[in-house]
């Protein structure tokens, strides 16, 4: 079986067990008068051993060779499947989902009082910024894919937004739910999952900025993905839910693409045709130091 869909199945796989012994847990590792933890139960030391074995089973299969990419996002994503292109939109679907419900929980959250200025809801405000991220998130994913699909350079600003979505996300729930919640164990996997999502979506961006970390982008990414299938057993709400998912669909998919991508033979990337004029891949900042590069030497050239 090919690398590109045997480390994806694993870490699908991983997930499901994880949230098959996470139920468990929920429904048998707290005291039901209390609501606390139950020391030493076995279903917590059999979700904790679950997770450590997925997570340090796909950090191995994420390491090893691997080829240099330099400032070619399109030559590390870009992808012939189907399925593969399929489910890097499904991501942007679930994540704009995710976003359009984050708004609407912010906007249907009660005002603090009646004196209050009308944006002083009871839901945090990062809920707005968290559902207007999502959004962007979900627009770039597309914009990206569909420009990888046309073998053109993708514009990096765009590939930096899950990125953001994701840092948003772990503060929207951090001020609404970790931080009053006393119990670990209630908000650990989400924590978790929200966390290596993020980190995820920040080592794919980051492909685009002349940061390529093979390794740690698969491992983040694949871990992630794996834990957010976890965390679906917390029945968190339709906001959360959606995003979990297209966190899952969007970072099993791009690190399927980069494994299939890194185990071809080298050769010029899907965009080669774009690559001396190319703007979309250069990382931000640098754009016009390039020009002025290129200009020189063709003055140079010239003389």
């Amino acid at each position: 079986m090919r690398k590109s869909v045997l480390l994806p199945a694993a870490a699908v796989a991983g997930g499901v067990v994880g949230l098959v012994v996470r139920r468990v847990y929920l429904a048998n590792g707290f005291e039901a008068g209390t609501g606390l933890p139950i020391a030493g139960a076995p279903s917590l030391w059999a979700m904790a051993i679950v997770t450590v074995v997925v997570l340090g089973l796909l950090v191995a299969l994420s390491c090893g060779k691997h080829k240099n990419y330099t400032q070619c996002y399109t030559g590390a994503f870009y992808s012939e499947h189907t399925v593969c292109i399929a489910g890097m939109l499904a991501g942007a679907v679930l994540l704009g989902v995710g976003g359009f419900l984050a708004l609407a929980n912010w906007f249907s959250s009660p005002s603090l009082g009646l004196m209050e200025k009308p944006l002083r809801r009871e839901l945090s405000v990062t809920w707005l910024y968290l559902g207007i991220f999502c959004l962007l998130a979900a627009a770039g994913i597309y914009f990206v894919t569909q420009k990888m699909r046309q073998k053109e350079p993708i514009l990096t600003a765009w590939a930096a937004m899950p990125t953001l979505a994701g840092c948003l996300w772990v503060v929207a729930n951090y001020y609404d739910h970790w931080a009053e919640e006393p119990v670990l164990g209630h908000y650990a996997i989400p924590m978790l999952a929200t966390g290596l999502s993020m980190l995820g979506c920040m080592m794919i961006g980051a492909m685009g900025f002349d940061k390529a970390r093979i390794s740690t982008t698969l491992a983040f990414s694949l871990s992630g993905a794996s834990v957010c299938i976890m965390a679906l057993a917390d029945g968190l709400n339709w906001a959360n839910t959606a995003i979990l998912l297209g966190m899952v669909f969007y970072q099993l998919s791009m690190a399927s693409a980069l494994i299939a991508n890194d185990d071809r033979a080298p050769g010029l990337p899907a965009c080669a045709a774009h690559c001396k004029q190319c703007h979309g891949c250069a990382p931000m900042g640098t754009l016009k130091k390039n020009k002025k590069k290129a200009k020189k030497k063709t003055n140079e050239s010239g003389k």
